[in-house]
């Protein structure tokens, strides 16, 4: 497991024995809207590669991965 991986396992309410669960939010008019995007629910984590964006918006926002 690689320090990203290590910490989203952590920190990432997404993070679940090494797959996503896929919820994701947006911001609509003032709404919060949730929704499980099917490109990342129950398929591996993909930190490591730099393409999550729930990991790169919210959970690395304020915090120091490195």
């Amino acid at each position: 497991m690689t320090k990203t991986e290590s910490f989203a396992r952590k920190k990432c309410a997404n993070y679940n024995v090494g797959k996503c669960l896929g919820v994701m939010f947006s911001r609509i008019n003032g709404q919060i809207k949730m929704k499980i995007d099917s490109e990342y629910a129950g398929k591996d984590c993909k930190v490591d590669y730099g393409n999550c964006s729930y990991f790169n918006q919210i959970v690395t926002r304020n915090a120091n991965v490195n």
